[in-house]
């Protein structure tokens, strides 16, 4: 059977960067994600619900607004700015841990009958800071596997990277499969850092839950040392470190520019 995104899913993906240009590095290592239909969590529908304790927890304070607010508000408005307010959505994001919550980026999913229409790409660094990516076509038409979506790099999240260049996004949103790739394209017009995260998608069920947040109860701290130990390594090779600037007022983008297919 066919798990779709919509109905809830846990995602087993695994993470891959990829950096070109100064020094060649590549890593890999998987993690659990979870599909949220955002009005059956705001419900308390689902297996995991919002602002409640458990191994693994979901925390409105941590998504959206970032105060504690309904998720559907929040959503509802950024798709509203873009003509997309009869929009379903799911978020698929990685839960807070026994001890510990960091969460690089989640996406929330926008789709209608006809198919995808956005995805916003919520990205956050280890400084507590965020930033709003809203990937769309200009006119609203569905998001097909192959299209690639670019928008300004504003964000800074990587002491090693600048904050310039572009961002290049694309979608998988299954069924039974969640993809997500992001490349950074540098000043001079060249990739040089590629992301993805991709798995199949599972049925999001109380037993599922329950078996993939007593297998891994610190995952997130698990992440943040792996992000840490990456940058220890590239430090070691010399790259050069550098401080964070200030985070711009303006905290929500768009990528809504058609990139070429061999980006």
């Amino acid at each position: 059977m066919s798990v779709d995104l919509w109905d809830g899913a846990l995602i087993d993906a695994e993470i891959w960067h990829a950096r070109a240009g100064d020094v060649a590095r590549e890593f890999r290592y998987r993690t659990r994600y979870v599909a949220l239909p955002v009005e059956a969590l705001e419900a308390d529908a689902l297996p995991i619900r919002p602002d409640r304790a458990g191994l693994w927890r979901l925390r409105r304070r941590d998504h959206g607004a970032r105060d504690g607010s309904a998720l559907t508000g929040f959503i509802r408005g950024q798709l509203a700015e873009a003509g997309l307010a009869d929009c379903v959505t799911t978020l698929v994001t990685m839960p807070r841990g026994l001890l510990h919550g960091f969460n690089p980026v989640s996406f929330w999913l926008a789709r209608d009958t006809a198919g995808l229409r956005a995805v916003l790409a919520e990205v956050s660094n280890t400084y507590g800071e965020s930033h709003l990516y809203l990937c769309r076509h200009p006119d609203n038409r569905v998001i097909e596997r192959s299209d690639r979506l670019g928008g300004d790099k504003l964000f800074h999240v990587s002491p090693f990277l600048p904050r310039d260049g572009r961002y290049v996004f694309r979608f998988d949103t299954g069924p039974g499969r969640f993809g997500a790739w992001v490349d950074w394209i540098g000043a001079d017009g060249e990739v040089r850092l590629s992301t993805s995260m991709a798995g199949p998608a599972r049925p999001l069920t109380r037993a599922s839950l329950r078996r993939a947040a007593l297998r891994h109860p610190f995952q997130p701290l698990r992440v943040t040392g792996l992000i840490h130990w990456q940058a220890a390594k590239l430090f070691s090779r010399g790259i050069r470190y550098r401080a964070k600037p200030p985070q711009l007022d303006r905290t929500r983008s768009e990528a809504i520019e058609t990139e070429r297919k061999n980006v």
